[in-house]
């Protein structure tokens, strides 16, 4: 039977799923079309236990420390940063987000330009969940940017969901549909569990990110992984952050 409008919202086991029929789903499909689930992004709740919870500690003491958040979106993260003391900037390529994020921290913390970001300026940029989302040449591009825009003494970190799960088919925050191997750099889709939309996410390997990072010019210090869970008998880390400094 086809059921028109019918979208999997589970599984029952590796060839049964559960459909749930008649509702249209969001989709984000590129880079620039993010902004369609701004307000779904904004009510994540679950991403900020797991994701932003593990990284603002990271960053240690805020107060009057300089950062950069590269691919902010809606600014969430920013506006928490800028509560802690941080003097917050943010850019996205998106517009729309931009706007977002001005409102949260103020317009005068935005840079609507690549070009407007200052060199070797910032105590930390960071990173989130962005190098998923966009080519391979991009990635590369990004990386070259941060590095850029470090100081001599600053800290990156760059953080996405975890590589090493991608055989995983459910996680607490997703619903995935990949079948390629883990060697391989491809493009698969999830269905978010919050907001319930659907997003295409690039995998690549751990190490194709590290070579990415040594060509711009980024040590890296460690890996970082977000708390393990165990989920339909599978253990499962979420994310994972890759801590950086300049090469120098």
């Amino acid at each position: 039977m086809i059921y028109e409008n019918a979208h999997i919202i589970g599984f029952l086991n590796k060839d049964e799923v559960i459909l749930e029929v008649g509702i249209k789903m969001k989709g984000v499909f590129d880079q620039k079309s993010w902004i369609v689930v701004s307000k779904e992004l904004e009510k994540e709740s679950l991403k900020l236990a797991s994701y932003d919870n593990v990284l603002i500690p990271l960053l240690g003491n805020l107060k009057g420390k300089k950062i950069l958040d590269y691919g902010a979106g809606p600014g969430v993260l920013a506006l928490a940063m800028k509560k802690l003391g941080a003097k917050v900037k943010v850019y996205d390529i998106s517009p729309d987000m931009l706007r977002k994020a001005g409102a949260k921290i103020g317009n005068e913390n935005v840079y609507e330009d690549i070009k407007d970001v200052p060199e070797d300026y910032f105590d930390f940029v960071i990173c989130n969940l962005v190098l998923c989302i966009v080519n391979d040449k991009e990635v590369e591009n990004i990386a070259k940017n941060i590095k850029k825009a470090l100081k001599n003494e600053g800290v990156v970190y760059i953080g996405f969901c975890n590589p090493k799960i991608c055989d995983v088919k459910e996680s607490q925050l997703d619903f995935r549909f990949n079948n390629e191997k883990y060697e391989k750099n491809h493009v698969y889709k999830k269905i978010k569990k919050e907001g319930r939309y659907e997003i295409l996410e690039w995998h690549r390997p751990i190490d194709w990110y590290k070579k990415v990072y040594k060509k711009a010019g980024l040590k890296l210090i460690k890996e970082i992984f977000t708390p393990e869970y165990t989920l339909n008998k599978v253990k499962i880390n979420d994310f994972i952050i890759f801590e950086l400094k300049d090469e120098k």
